[in-house]
């Protein structure tokens, strides 16, 4: 089992000047702060909702996430997980089709020059820690909503990165006025949205409430049937309300029971759909309906510029991917104003040689 020092040595014979998030998180906070475009899966609660979360299915998970490094001065963070029992040992996040590594996110205005060269070092690293580990391979994806591909991408091509998959990613442009986006709602949802809220009460919390937030996750284990995750993934959710960066849209009957709610997380400028819970037995209103509805403008009125929703699935073949997930993906494309294509390579030890 490969320790952080010994990955620390890994880094230096790679050539990157880096520091473990672990070990300087007021740098992380701090460089996030400054950079208005970061999207959120770089933002240190969902990093730490990430560390929690793969700790907690696995005991030798570690957050190995790195702050890089120019000329003494930090130019990028960079979200990665280890875990040497995995066959794919390094990856930034988890989503449907297995885990991915994201690029460093690099301050604005890095030069292109320098920024190749860290790429390059960032390359070497991974190259060297996977085979180290012993793991099989690694997978990178990136989504520019510019349409430009980075660096990131060019060079891992250059190493010889295959293409393992194309997938597509939901958005919601929060420039667009309202009434904009209300012409981009799927058509049968929008009478839905209208007749549900004259019903049901719909309620944003993004403050600290640990009622609220215990009765949301309650309603998670109900629906579930069984306790789905660690504790500590909720608690680190919640502290994310607490410090403005997330908020639970929920919506309650007439006796005041919550009957369903959504949480989402946020950076500066973008908001993310992390998890839905609705009960059952009311399958037939339109409690998921109002849920996003009320997040758009509430990410509005908060100022992000875009809402991701997530991923569309169109065929249940890939795998991980489910009839459900098709389904819910179709359910969630009905509020998107575009869609992004997310090609993601795959890269082996011989491959990066």
């Amino acid at each position: 089992m490969l320790t952080l020092s010994e990955i620390k040595k890994i880094i230096e014979d790679s050539g990157l000047s880096a520091q473990f998030r672990i070990d300087c998180k007021g740098q992380w906070s701090d460089f996030v702060k400054q950079e208005y475009n970061i999207p959120y899966v770089y933002t240190e609660h969902h990093v730490d909702y990430i560390d929690v979360h793969s700790h907690g299915f696995s005991g030798s998970s570690m957050d190995i996430s790195l702050i890089l490094y120019h000329d003494k001065k930090p130019c990028a963070v960079w979200p990665l997980m280890f875990d040497m029992t995995d066959i794919e040992p390094i990856k930034s996040i988890n989503n449907q089709y297995g885990g991915i590594i994201i690029p460093p996110f690099f301050i604005e205005n890095f030069p292109k020059k320098s920024q190749r060269s860290v790429v390059k070092n960032c390359l070497n690293f991974l190259n060297k820690l996977l085979g180290l580990s012993g793991g099989k391979c690694w997978r990178t994806s990136e989504v520019s909503t510019g349409g430009a591909i980075g660096q990131w991408y060019e060079i891992a091509l250059e190493k010889g990165g295959m293409l393992d998959r194309v997938n597509y990613e939901m958005y919601v442009d929060l420039s667009m006025s309202i009434q904009e986006i209300r012409k981009c709602i799927r058509k049968s949802y929008r009478p839905l949205i209208s007749s549900g809220l004259k019903k049901w009460k719909v309620l944003v919390m993004d403050q600290y409430c640990e009622n609220t937030w215990k009765n949301f996750r309650l309603l998670h284990k109900t629906v579930a049937g069984r306790v789905t995750r660690p504790i500590e993934t909720w608690n680190v959710q919640h502290e994310a309300i607490k410090s403005g960066n997330a908020f639970l849209v929920h919506i309650s009957d007439k006796e005041g029971k919550m009957v369903g709610g959504g949480y989402f997380n946020m950076s500066s400028c973008e908001g993310n759909y992390s998890v839905g819970s609705y009960n059952k037995e009311l399958s037939d209103q339109p409690l998921g309906h109002m849920i996003q509805y009320q997040a758009i403008l509430t990410m509005k009125e908060k100022g992000r510029k875009q809402y991701y929703i997530g991923s569309r699935f169109y065929i249940p073949v890939l795998p991980f991917v489910t009839e459900k997930q098709v389904n819910i993906s179709r359910f969630k494309a009905g509020f998107s104003t575009f869609l992004l294509p997310r090609v993601t390579l795959k890269l082996t030890n011989q491959r990066l040689q």
